[in-house]
């Protein structure tokens, strides 16, 4: 005979509905926390000036953009590696000044430009193409022009910020001053001038379009339009390096200083622009 289903002890009924309780009460605590540190009298993240906006713009604008919540979740998700990145760096300056980094630069820069298919060479050249001016210089100002129309005057701040993140490269080289790779090792497809250390492409890549990249995974509802930017700017920010390398403008070691370098400029910007822009607001 097929035995009855056991029936639980009443005790041990009880402990599962005072365990469901638990769960419950710890799952409210934390929607109340959520809710007191995100929300808000204004749970959407509204223009913040109206001013010599193009209405249009500014409307289109505010339908795509996500809660304010859900803005602040996704920054803290975003951040947390900005330390790791620092030391990086700074492991990486001081192999280059200690020279440690040269065979190791050589031999995976030659590795990299063994890809000599017409296609890679194509895109090498214009991946690199946006960082030299004046496209870099025309890209930073349409971007605060296009928040700024939009009534979005602290994202353009940060924008323009991000795209000014050249200045930051300029004087490290400065220190650093070290040569470009020469034609006699790797081969230099064109001369640039100034140093190489560290790479300026990349730091621009990763500040720029990592903070563009950045305010469409934190800031946009789910789309075409989201995706798309999304793809574009982390599809920039991975070919720079290699781009640097393959035409032999940059070492490897300079490039990886660079990411790393940029990485912790970015989450450092992206952590001020929380405080600034996504704090809870208090009536």
């Amino acid at each position: 005979m097929l035995r009855g289903r056991r029936r639980q002890p009443a005790s041990a009924t009880r402990y599962n509905w005072a365990m469901f309780g638990r769960l419950v009460c710890r799952a409210a605590r934390v929607a109340g926390r959520l809710t007191a540190r995100y929300g808000g009298p204004r749970p959407e993240i509204a223009p913040d000036s109206t001013e010599g906006t193009v209405e249009p713009l500014r409307q289109a604008v505010g339908r795509a953009l996500v809660p304010r919540w859900l803005a602040g979740l996704r920054t803290r998700a975003f951040t947390g590696l900005a330390a790791a990145a620092l030391v990086a760096f700074g492991a990486l300056t001081a192999l280059v000044g200690a020279g440690a980094t040269a065979q190791p630069d050589l031999t995976t820069s030659l590795v990299f430009q063994q890809a000599e298919h017409p296609w890679v060479g194509a895109l090498m050249v214009a991946v690199s193409a946006l960082g030299f001016p004046p496209i870099n210089l025309l890209l930073v100002a349409a971007t605060g022009a296009l928040f700024w129309l939009a009534g979005f005057r602290v994202e353009s701040t940060f924008a323009l910020v991000a795209g000014a993140s050249g200045l930051v490269t300029q004087a490290i080289k400065v220190l650093v001053a070290r040569p470009r790779p020469d034609a006699g090792l790797v081969r230099v497809f064109e001369a640039v001038p100034g140093h190489s250390f560290p790479s300026g492409h990349t730091f621009f890549y990763v500040t720029f379009f990592g903070f563009l990249g950045y305010a469409s995974y934190a800031l946009l509802k789910p789309g075409r339009l989201r995706t798309a930017l999304l793809w574009t700017c982390g599809a920039l920010i991975l070919l720079v390096g290699p781009s640097r390398i393959w035409l032999g403008h940059h070492w490897p070691s300079d490039v990886l200083a660079s990411y790393a370098l940029g990485l912790a400029y970015l989450i450092l910007l992206v952590q001020l622009y929380r405080r600034v822009r996504l704090a809870p607001v208090t009536s």
